[in-house]
């Protein structure tokens, strides 16, 4: 089979293992400008189209789609050797973009956010500090994993803000994770929240379905916490 392009195929959803982090860059607060942006006199970016405007999918994924359909050989267990699935192949596709070590392919990415909690030792009934903006699906995973969602506010940037999460870490200091997820691509002062999280003991995890190709000290988003979700839909 030739080498696929993971850009082609709609994954659904990947974990993946941070490698170590670097501290030599600044934070990036907004995505990059593209089209269909603009920068206000501020120097703050606004998004002008419709973000629900879906993009088109390039003929040469529907085409490698549709092949991969015809062969019906689209799952790791009915391909021979299972490292040669398609599946595999966009497994070590993204961890060579992203620059993580591992990578594992779900269906959804709220099922990547539910695993990792769970194997980041979540137990029944513990709480998660997750951000007030957010997706729906993550308070879902969360509670799927048996966790309680307990909202951090956001500020002006709408990402996490570090003085109400020191406040809810005080708060409740029974929590043992931090789920960050970097909405709509806008990534927080990592270092300071990965430093509080230090100081009470937390497990920091993060939700990189909107970052997807989104920079942070010179490395792809997921790279502070202990592990990341990633999501080609969002």
């Amino acid at each position: 089979m030739a080498p696929l392009r993971f850009a082609k195929l709609a994954i659904a959803a990947v974990v993946v293992i941070s490698m170590g982090i670097e501290s030599d860059a600044m934070v990036l607060m907004n995505p990059r400008i593209s089209n269909g942006a603009k920068v206000g006199e501020n120097g703050r970016t606004f998004v002008t189209r419709d973000i629900k405007t879906p993009d088109p999918v390039p003929l040469a994924g529907i085409e490698e789609a549709a092949r991969l359909m015809r062969s019906g050989r689209m799952y790791r267990y009915n391909t021979k050797p299972g490292e040669k699935s398609v599946v595999s192949v966009c497994e070590e596709e993204i961890a060579a973009y992203t620059g993580h070590k591992y990578c594992v392919a779900l269906n959804s990415c709220g099922s990547a956010i539910m695993l990792m909690m769970k194997t980041s030792g979540l137990k029944e009934g513990d709480k998660v500090l997750s951000n007030a903006f957010t997706f729906g699906a993550v308070p879902s995973a969360i509670e799927h994993a048996g966790g309680k969602a307990v909202y951090v506010e956001s500020d002006y940037n709408h990402v996490m803000d570090v003085n109400d999460l020191e406040k809810k870490l005080e708060t409740h200091p029974d929590c043992n994770h931090v789920l960050v997820s970097h909405m709509r691509g806008k990534v927080g002062d990592m270092d300071a929240i990965l430093e509080a999280c230090n100081r009470h003991d937390a497990v920091l995890l993060e939700d990189c379905a909107h970052s997807l190709g989104v920079r942070w000290q010179n490395k792809h988003t997921g790279h502070i916490g202990r592990a990341s979700a990633i999501s080609s839909q969002s």
